[in-house]
């Protein structure tokens, strides 16, 4: 049986299945729209001049080192 993810729609017994490794998963297409716009988002900050965490940026102790544009994908 595969679970069909809708978002926002997700109860705790299905994320606990899925945790538990025992279930399926797939995204429902109401999500892709949502995930590509996310996706530019990050592609806009990666290819950007402002430091923004983790995405050109380090982590942590590194979150003031800016990463070299050449290496945010390896980053990502």
């Amino acid at each position: 049986m595969t679970l069909i993810l809708t978002p926002g729609s997700a109860t705790l017994a299905q994320l606990d299945d899925i945790w538990s490794g025992d279930t399926a998963v797939a995204l429902h297409p109401s999500s892709h729209a949502g995930i590509a716009a996310a996706a530019a988002l990050v592609e806009k900050a990666a290819a950007g001049e402002d430091a923004v965490y983790g995405v050109n940026t380090g982590f942590g102790k590194l979150a003031s080192v800016k990463i070299a544009p050449k290496d945010v994908a390896t980053l990502q």
